[in-house]
């Protein structure tokens, strides 16, 4: 009987029967890594040097994962498209075909002077009111698009760990501490998913386990900035591992999630003195 092909996972060996038990976050996770780091990473150089070869095996990890995430019946959103694209030109690859990759003609444009001013408004015109927050409602709309703009924040090897938890009752926030009144407003409680780092041995020490707080971190200053946009003001709330564990209890989070820090938003009641910066030249290290 030939052995059954095993397939490396995080330095671990799986068989298709290993994966079919994983539950549908680790095996989205495994997906979305397996296809950033088997295929995304070195695609493009492959691409570009293109050399007139088939290679074989190109991307056939991300592939059979793809095909059990389908065979349990998980849908195709919008993340798992970005899979299936990418699964296609590595299709290609393998048979000897160079695949056609219309980003690569794709390059930045430089903004306008009006639209950079636009961009200094947002990025130096973001401030946390230290005047109180107006009684007045912050809708889902605008909590909505804050999120959006928070789930748009760059992710470690696209592992997509980053969740949130919405309080907007007074009693819901009395749940987690902050330093800073945040009453009149909502809370957003930034939390990563410990799961799909796991299956892929991200959180060994030797790894990259400081991920998880890296991109908790971005989606946080978007939704800040988001809010500022709005009209809104925000302030930036980190958060011990004791108060993040009681919150987990008091909210009934399952195991497999961290709070890792959390954001307050509201509607101004008054204005407030921007923070200063240290200079620039003070903040660059040089030999």
């Amino acid at each position: 009987m030939a052995e059954e092909s095993t397939y490396n996972i995080g330095g671990i060996q799986y068989t298709k029967d290993d994966i079919r038990k994983l539950d549908e976050v680790s095996l989205r996770g495994a997906l979305h890594e397996r296809t950033h780091h088997g295929i995304e990473v070195p695609v493009y150089p492959l691409v570009l040097n293109w050399k007139n070869e088939a290679v074989p095996g190109f991307g056939i990890t991300a592939q059979v994962l793809y095909d059990i995430w389908k065979e349990k019946g998980y849908p195709d959103d919008e993340d798992i498209l970005w899979v299936k694209r990418y699964l296609d030109y590595a299709a290609q690859i393998r048979e000897g075909v160079r695949p056609e990759i219309p980003e690569l003609d794709e390059f930045p444009v430089p903004f306008t002077e009006e639209e950079l001013k636009v961009v200094h408004k947002l990025i130096w015109g973001r401030r946390t009111s230290r005047g109180g927050w107006a009684k007045k409602e912050v809708g889902d709309d605008l909590i909505e698009k804050i999120l959006e703009a928070g789930r748009a924040a760059p992710v470690g090897c696209n592992l997509d760990e980053v969740r949130f938890v919405i309080l907007k009752t007074e009693e819901e926030k009395k749940l987690i501490r902050s330093d800073v009144p945040v009453d009149n407003g909502v809370i957003i409680v930034i939390c990563y998913d410990t799961r799909p780092s796991h299956i892929v041995r991200q959180d060994l020490p030797d790894r990259v386990p400081h991920n998880r707080g890296f991109d908790c971190a971005a989606a946080g200053d978007h939704m800040g900035l988001m809010a500022q946009a709005l009209g809104l003001t925000s302030v930036w709330l980190s958060d011990s591992p004791g108060n993040g564990k009681k919150f987990k209890e008091a909210w009934g989070l399952p195991d497999e999630l961290e709070v890792a820090m959390h954001l307050g938003i509201g509607w101004p009641a008054a204005g407030s003195i921007k923070s200063a910066r240290v200079p620039l030249d003070y903040m660059i290290i040089r030999k």
